[in-house]
């Protein structure tokens, strides 16, 4: 039985970026390089498999490398205890928590970034 997937609408690319700059950050965090390509699609295929979306390949292209455009802007943030502490908890978590501080200073960003000025809604 298949599920039924839907386009992407502008706030899912908004949390789909959230959720590639984050796992850029927590990937930079843990091995200090940051990730390939490999990883990059992996992290999209999961968020869009668990939220029933779609995307081709080129939009994931596109949000992949803007997620590690803000993702490089903001890595100065882990050296901080703050920055730290917040990315552990993403890292210990199956999805984003929009709560905390860091996701929510992430969010923001990509928000910025896509034009988009809407709250969390997840």
């Amino acid at each position: 039985m298949s599920q039924v997937r839907y386009p992407l609408a502008p706030d899912d690319r908004v949390h789909l970026l959230c959720w590639l700059t984050c796992g850029f950050l927590g990937a930079y965090y843990l091995d200090g390089v940051w990730p390939d390509t490999v990883f990059q699609v992996r992290a999209a295929h999961r968020w869009l498999d668990r939220h029933h979306r779609a995307a081709d390949w080129f939009e994931t292209a596109r949000l992949s490398v803007a997620a590690q455009a803000l993702a490089v802007r903001m890595c100065s943030m882990l050296q901080t205890e703050a920055g730290k502490s917040g990315i552990e908890k993403i890292l210990q978590g199956e999805d984003l928590d929009y709560e905390t501080a860091l996701v929510r200073q992430v969010y923001h960003e990509c928000c910025m970034q896509l034009g988009e000025r809407k709250k969390p809604s997840r």
